[in-house]
């Protein structure tokens, strides 16, 4: 399930490297994954139109973040 995706590395396609998921919550309809993004706790969902692809053996998830969704943080 997604919520094994905690500990995998979140790699954007734009951004590169996001961090390690710290956690995992499932909402209603949605999981959101929690990430420490430069010094920033981020927040993003996983679902099929974010994760573009999850590497099992290496740890990784690749997504495919919305345009401006980390700026809401990083601000």
């Amino acid at each position: 399930t997604l919520k094994d995706l905690k500990g995998f590395i979140a790699i954007d396609e734009n951004e590169g490297e996001l961090g390690e998921i710290l956690e995992v919550q499932e909402l209603p309809h949605q999981y959101i994954a929690t990430v420490q993004y430069q010094n920033k706790e981020v927040l993003f969902p996983l679902n099929e139109s974010i994760i573009k692809g999850i590497d099992l053996d290496g740890g990784e998830v690749y997504v495919d973040l919305p345009e401006g969704l980390l700026d809401i943080y990083l601000e």
